[in-house]
């Protein structure tokens, strides 16, 4: 495909090319008669400036690449675009990529846009080390980690979602339902900090309930087998209630559950991470424990475009900030309440935590004992 240069629709309209910018710039004093002859030709030719030019020029391309696991994933979907149409509000354009859980496609992607005129990206990382990383944080490019983070990445703003809430009122609703025997799938495999940490905190919130044995936990990984397998383990176990810390794995064990007869929100209660739309057009409807992707979204935005220095949104991201403070505050009773439950560990003072809330839906049922 060719394209047509600024030199070419000079030379057609009879001026310089300088004339020609100036004119799409709205610059320089020309006639009437002469802007509008070379706008009409710049029309009829089909003439699109430069962007890597423009971007030469200005030192800025206006451009931030966004790379994510599985776009397939609505989770990860929903959160593209709230960070693309936020972008796109404040007139940035937008480059993305999915490696679907391949670090070899990851670092892929990396090295591409590290050969592009890009402001900065915003990164669903794998979770590990790896030579496109270490590439792209060497290069000093204003990078954000949203959802996971790389170990050994300190000096790297990263938002994650707190599952301490999110977990917490889920169980406390379970458990007022007379659940007393709930389950937890895991899925280790995907090298996740996120997907651990999740592990981590319920098994954290129910080792201080009686009879700490009647919450165990699976780990599964992408194949059907491996689901079975954990199904079968938490039914031997006597659970009533399964929470899922993956959304993919909810949805693979809810068509065994069906295959199997059993009916959810009347055999068994099921919650999932991630308010995807699946689980809302599902029969009966999931009950989720949502992260926020918008949110998350959003925040990742304002953070990388602090580093690039473009603070036009410095009230929003403060706006955000606040609320994000106040919902913690709400959620989990305290601040220091959630510090506790992580022990005297100290945050990464560049970590923002969006809050985690449950929604309950037609999934849950009623125990009688």
């Amino acid at each position: 495909m060719s394209y047509v240069t600024i030199r070419e629709v000079a030379e057609r309209a009879g001026v310089s090319a300088t004339t020609v910018s100036q004119i799409l710039h709205g610059k320089g004093r020309f006639s009437p008669k002469t802007r509008e002859s070379v706008l009409g030709i710049v029309e009829k030719m089909g003439y699109i400036p430069d962007s890597r030019a423009r971007a030469i020029r200005s030192g800025q391309a206006k451009a931030i690449g966004l790379l994510v696991p599985d776009l397939r994933n609505s989770y990860f979907a929903d959160m593209v675009a709230s960070m693309e149409e936020e972008l796109y509000g404040r007139g940035y354009a937008t480059l993305i990529g999915s490696f679907g859980e391949d670090l070899a496609r990851q670092d892929s992607f990396l090295h591409n846009i590290l050969g592009q005129r890009i402001d900065g990206a915003i990164v669903v990382p794998k979770g590990v080390d790896s030579p496109g990383m270490t590439a792209m944080v060497k290069r000093k490019l204003p990078l954000v980690f949203v959802d996971r983070r790389v170990p050994g990445t300190p000096s790297i703003p990263y938002i994650v979602s707190d599952p301490i809430q999110g977990i917490q009122q889920a169980l406390d609703a379970l458990i007022s339902l007379g659940h007393r025997r709930i389950g937890f799938v895991s899925h280790t495999s995907l090298c996740s900090s996120t997907l651990q940490e999740r592990e981590t905190v319920f098994k954290t919130l129910v080792s201080g309930l009686p009879d700490a044995d009647a919450f165990p936990v699976v780990d599964c990984a992408n194949d059907y087998e491996s689901h079975s397998r954990g199904l079968d383990y938490l039914l031997r176990q006597g659970v009533t209630a399964i929470v899922f810390g993956y959304s993919p794995d909810a949805i693979s064990m809810v068509g065994i559950l069906q295959e199997r007869n059993l009916l959810i929100g009347s055999d068994i209660s099921v919650v999932s991470f991630d308010d995807i739309a699946a689980f809302r057009l599902m029969t009966p409807s999931i009950s989720v424990i949502s992260q926020q992707a918008d949110e998350m979204g959003r925040r990742g935005v304002e953070e990388v475009l602090d580093l690039i220095g473009d603070t036009g949104g410095d009230a929003g991201r403060d706006s955000a900030a606040n609320a994000t403070g106040d919902a913690q505050k709400d959620n989990s009773g305290s601040e220091s309440g959630s510090a506790t439950l992580r022990g005297d560990r100290v945050e990464d003072r560049r970590m923002v935590r969006i809050p985690t809330v449950f929604i309950p839906r037609g999934s849950l049922h009623q125990v009688h004992h």
